[in-house]
C-alpha cells in the first residue's frame, strides 16, 4: 500500500543533527549532546532507554515521555537532546523524525526542496536526510505537503556489486511557499539487499545526487 506523509502533521522544527557541545562553561547545557537515535517506549508509554546510530544503548534516567508517543511497547525515530553519564542519557528533549520507508510509487511528484545534510547512520541502519521545504499559512485545508521515498529500482554494477536507486518524494501540493521550514527524515535501509544506496533530490538549483556504500 503506498503511504505517502502529510507534513502539516509531521513537520518538526529542530535544530542541528549532531552536537558535541552546546555552549563552553559548566552550564545546565554544557554536556549537552544531539543525536539520532531509536528510542524504546515501555508499557507505560515511557521512553526507557535509546539506541544511538553508533549501537550504543543508553537508559534513559529518569525514563521521559512527550505527547507523540502513543504505543506502549514499541520504538520511535527521533533527535534526542542529552547529558551523557556512564551508559545513561538524561533528556533535555526529544523530536520526532519521520520514517519513510521505500516504496514504489506511480506518479511521482519531485517538487524542490532545499538539502541542507544528507548521510548515512554509523551503523548503517538509516539514510537521514536534513531538508527545508517551503510553507505558509493557508485557508485551504486540503493544501498539505506530501513527503515518500520512491524506490526506483535497483542495478547490477560492472564490479558486480548492486546499487538501489532512491527518488525523494515531494508534493507542495497547494501550500504557499512563504518561507523554509527544517524537517528531518529518516530512510531504513535494512531489507535493500545492496553494496551503496543513491537517492535523487530535487532542489530550486536542480537534481542532486548522493550515493553511499552499505557494507
Amino acid at each position: 500500500m503506498k503511504k505517502l506523509f502529510c507534513l502539516a502533521v509531521v513537520i518538526l522544527a529542530l535544530s542541528a543533527c549532531t552536537q558535541d557541545v552546546y555552549e563552553k562553561g559548566e552550564g545546565p547545557y554544557s554536556r549537552m549532546l544531539a543525536e539520532m537515535v531509536v528510542a524504546h517506549a515501555n508499557s507505560d508509554k515511557q521512553i526507557d532507554y535509546v539506541v544511538t546510530d553508533e549501537n550504543e544503548r543508553l537508559v534513559t534516567a529518569p525514563p521521559f515521555t512527550t505527547s507523540w508517543i502513543t504505543t506502549a511497547d514499541s520504538t520511535y525515530r527521533g533527535i534526542l537532546y542529552y547529558n551523557k553519564g556512564d551508559k545513561q542519557a538524561e533528556a533535555i528533549s526529544f523530536n520526532r523524525v519521520t520514517v519513510l520507508a521505500p516504496q514504489q510509487i506511480k506518479d511521482v511528484k519531485t517538487d524542490p526542496v532545499k538539502v541542507e545534510t544528507c548521510w548515512v547512520s554509523t551503523n548503517q541502519t538509516y539514510l537521514n536526510l536534513g531538508v527545508r521545504l517551503m510553507v505558509g499559512s493557508t485557508t485551504d485545508t486540503d493544501a498539505k505537503q506530501l513527503v515518500a521515498a520512491h524506490l526506483v529500482g535497483k542495478k547490477q554494477n560492472i564490479d558486480g556489486t548492486k546499487t538501489v536507486f532512491l527518488q525523494f518524494y515531494h508534493d507542495q501540493n497547494g501550500v504557499p511557499a512563504y518561507y523554509s521550514h527544517r524537517s528531518y527524515f529518516s530512510i531504513p535501509l535494512s531489507g535493500l539487499n545492496a553494496d551503496s544506496v543513491s537517492i535523487s533530490i530535487n532542489t530550486y538549483e536542480g537534481t542532486t545526487t548522493h550515493v553511499f556504500p552499505m557494507n
